[in-house]
């Protein structure tokens, strides 16, 4: 049995904050948007009704409500995508690796603060009505799902 001193691992991947920030970077610009992607259907009473808003065309009706909903996804998630970018961005510095299961887990602990704070409010009126089981299901679904996207692509990223 050979006994010699173990290599220590490279730690290269520690000292970047590049990365740091990368990660944080992509939490916060693509989880909002995979979350409302997800979260959309909470929405799609309010989406017929603004399409029958004036006399425009159904198309640029569409287009404006795509608009609105990206804006509503960054406006009630980027605190969110850069809190739960910045624990798994110290996580893969204190570890070098970025677990699906705590990034899940991260994202539903996200969930906690429109929950807690309550949902956006625009004009006396709530963008997305959560009365439902159904509809928390789907809430939680998607701060599950947008986290866990965005892990795996940052550790395929990172590879």
């Amino acid at each position: 049995m050979a006994t010699g001193p173990i290599p220590e691992p490279d730690r290269r991947y520690r000292c970047s904050w590049r990365r740091f920030a990368g990660i944080v970077a992509l939490f916060a610009g693509l989880g909002p948007l995979l979350g409302m992607v997800i979260a959309a259907p909470l929405a799609f009473g309010d989406v017929f009704e603004l399409l029958r808003f004036g006399r425009a065309d159904p198309l640029k009706g569409l287009i404006f409500v795509v608009f609105l909903g990206i804006v509503v996804g960054f406006a009630a998630g980027w605190i969110q995508g850069i809190v739960v970018g910045i624990v798994m961005a110290l996580w893969y510095r204190h570890t070098g690796a970025i677990p699906l299961v705590l990034a899940a887990l991260c994202g539903l602990a996200a969930l906690a603060v429109p929950l807690g704070l309550g949902l956006p409010d625009f004009g006396g009126k709530e963008p997305m009505r959560v009365e439902t089981p159904a509809q928390y299901t789907i809430l939680v679904a998607a701060h599950i799902v947008a986290a866990t996207a965005c892990a795996a692509l940052a550790r395929r990223m990172l590879r």
